[in-house]
């Protein structure tokens, strides 16, 4: 039996697949607000759901949050106008403490792990949950009562192997079920309910 070989691809081959295929892919972009939302707390596991307008705007704001851009620009300003009176002046070193810890906390942030839609340690649930919640109206999520009938008594779904699976019951047919994030056989479209497992049983 011939092993099957797994290709990663880029985001921007992937999308250009996507459109040769006549088919719709779920990657992440733009690429500048994904590099902040995929680090900042608070964000990182929820942005993967998002449409880009809300991303532009949450990432331009944490930006804005996460880089000493104010105290920098004041700093700055009053060093090019008056030198002498800014190292004189006593409020030169807390501006200095101030730039110097946010600067701390944004390279905290950027040291995070990036949390994407197709890392491994994007956010994902240790079990399925049955699809209580669904948001992702995609019919290719949702599997054929008979697929589902086959796969009924079985409790550990079989190697996925990297495959592409047109939909879940394709899926089920092949006994694959419950494909989690970290498995390069996860497609978002087949996860009904965003919660990081595709196809669940």
């Amino acid at each position: 039996m011939a092993q099957t070989k797994v290709r990663r691809i880029t985001a921007k081959q992937a999308n250009a697949e996507a459109e040769s295929a006549g088919r719709q892919e779920y990657v992440t972009g733009p690429g500048w607000a994904v590099w902040i939302l995929s680090r900042f707390p608070g964000v990182r596991y929820r942005y993967q759901a998002w449409g880009r307008t809300k991303r532009i705007v949450i990432a331009i704001l944490l930006y804005l949050v996460a880089l000493p851009i104010i105290p920098i620009v004041v700093a700055a300003v009053w060093y090019a106008k008056d030198p002498e009176g800014f190292k004189k002046s006593p409020v030169m070193p807390v501006l200095i403490a101030v730039i110097t810890v946010w600067l701390g906390a944004f390279g905290w942030v950027a040291n995070q792990t990036p949390v994407t839609d197709g890392s491994p340690y994007a956010s994902v649930k240790t079990q399925a949950d049955g699809e209580t919640a669904a948001v992702n109206a995609d019919p290719a999520a949702e599997a054929s009562q008979v697929s589902k009938d086959s796969i009924a008594k079985q409790t550990t779904s079989k190697a996925t192997n990297g495959r592409h699976f047109d939909n879940c019951t394709e899926a089920f047919d092949a006994g694959v079920f419950d494909i989690k994030r970290n498995n390069p056989s996860y497609e978002r479209r087949l996860d009904r309910d965003n919660d990081g497992i595709a196809c669940e049983k």
